[in-house]
């Protein structure tokens, strides 16, 4: 009798836990969604049985339809698996190794013979991003297939010409598998994985589709403008390729999670070798981290409207899935529900940092000097640790035509920041806009000048930047 009461209390004591965690990730959830930070789908499960699942704020806000567990969100760069676990596939049917130069299998491939699948795979290639290509950034609704990309991302030039040399993430490396892959097989990209993933992981509600397709249960993505405004992602949309923009839903997700617990997919010699993390927290095509005793493995995914993350801890068997149609935030939600399920301490959201500084921005212009600023923001609360971070928020007041407080908030950060040559690219970027041309040119030169000594990933971009402003100054004289 006394062993039955314990066994009855020890079931209570976990379903009682259970409901904890739950009513914790319910608060979390419910305070973003009242300062209008999260709309989306949330799944948590353990050894594939869901936890916690449930759909929050408006698939379409202009017709008011409301997101639910079935809803399609574009998981951005979470797609970037698929495309891994494709090349796997191929590798152990003999088909590619991945230890081959990618010209092996591209013949025009004109990067050099030393690139391989592996370090594409890895993002160890020095191949560039081709959103940066400015005949992409101009019209980038053109480009429909793979074969479209290949001129752009083999007109850039590599960010370093010792492949394994270090890590830099690369969409364009990635569109470069998805290249290999068709010219394997003889299949467009989308028909390859959905006949070798989607269709054997049952995962119906998943799919590439264009922004101009009509989808069923499709939520379109929103942007928030500094000042309140919610703009759709209509005209930020892009063509969803090897690297990302896949559609699909958190059950599906849930469904490519499990596969992956067996070898229906890839055998677990691959699995081995693509959730070894490298030189930083990335292996092959999955993100790789050593978290609450777990190796943790999945992707994040981030464009204009959308955010997404996948994270599978391998010990403990759980899994978290976030598909938002908001940008900026599913990595954030994961993070918080992990807090909560390993009792971490954390601290439930507040205003953001940019919606803070729009509301005092007449308290910020009146304080006289860069330091009282930081000080200012800081003793509310709020980090100025990341050079990005206010970089973000400054660009957000050029795009509403308050240029000259975007200029004090990149002065700001470029005090803050002072050997971050990006710090003063903006920087001039933003006295151009407001045509003081004598302060660009100075800043455009900095930040050359910043990036031969600390960061040459960037260096060609901004000398090509500086380049193109010297000719714009010489055609107005």
């Amino acid at each position: 009798m006394i062993r039955v009461l314990i066994i009855v209390l020890l079931c209570l004591s976990e379903v009682l836990s259970a409901q904890t965690t739950n009513d914790k990730i319910e608060e979390m959830l419910q305070k973003h969604v009242v300062l209008d930070q999260f709309s989306g789908t949330i799944l948590l499960a353990k050894d594939g049985e869901v936890l916690y699942a449930k759909a929050f704020g408006d698939a379409n806000k202009s017709y008011g339809i409301k997101n639910n567990l079935d809803t399609k969100f574009n998981t951005a760069s979470m797609g970037k698996m698929f495309t891994g676990v494709s090349i796997m596939q191929l590798h152990e049917k003999g088909l590619l190794n991945i230890h081959n130069p990618v010209v092996s299998y591209l013949k025009d491939f004109p990067l050099g013979n030393e690139i391989t699948i592996y370090h594409l795979l890895s993002h160890t290639s020095g191949v560039g991003r081709y959103m940066r290509h400015p005949d992409y950034r101009s019209n980038r609704h053109q480009y429909r297939t793979i074969d479209d990309l290949l001129p752009i991302i083999y007109d850039q030039k590599l960010e370093f010409t010792t492949p394994g040399e270090r890590f830099s993430y690369s969409n364009s490396g990635m569109v470069l598998l998805g290249a290999v892959i068709e010219h394997i097989t003889g299949q467009s990209y989308a028909e390859y994985i959905t006949k070798n993933i989607l269709e054997p992981t049952q995962m119906h509600n998943t799919a590439m589709r264009f922004g101009d397709e009509v989808v069923s249960n499709r939520a379109t993505g929103y942007l928030k403008s500094i000042s309140g405004k919610h703009l759709n992602n209509n005209f930020l949309s892009s063509t969803p390729y090897p690297d990302g923009g896949i559609l699909s839903t958190v059950g599906d997700m849930l469904k490519f999670d499990q596969s992956l617990y067996s070898s229906s997919l890839i055998n677990e010699t691959s699995k081995k070798e693509m959730f070894k993390a490298l030189k930083v927290t990335y292996g092959l095509a999955f993100q790789v981290e050593n978290r609450q005793d777990n190796l943790v493995v999945g992707h994040s995914g981030g464009m204009p409207g959308f955010s997404s993350y996948f994270s599978r801890y391998l010990k403990d068997k759980y899994t978290i899935i976030v598909l938002s149609n908001y940008d900026m935030i599913a990595r954030n939600i994961a993070h918080y529900i992990e807090d909560i399920l390993y009792d971490e301490d954390y601290q439930l959201p507040k205003e953001r940092l940019r919606f803070f500084i729009y509301k005092n921005k007449e308290t910020i212009t009146s304080l006289d000097h860069f330091d009282a600023i930081a000080q200012y923001i800081t003793k509310h609360k709020y980090s100025l640790k990341h050079p990005q971070r206010l970089n973000m928020i400054a660009y957000e007041f050029v795009r509403e035509n308050d240029l000259e407080f975007a200029i004090q908030l990149f002065k700001l950060n470029a005090h803050l920041f002072p050997n971050e040559a990006n710090m003063y690219d903006s920087l001039g970027e933003a006295y151009e806009k407001n045509k003081q041309y004598d302060l660009a040119l100075k800043n455009y030169e900095k930040a050359v000048a910043l990036a031969k000594k600390n960061d040459h990933r960037l260096l060609s971009s901004f000398q090509s930047t500086l380049e193109r402003f010297k000719k714009k100054l010489n055609k107005d004289l």
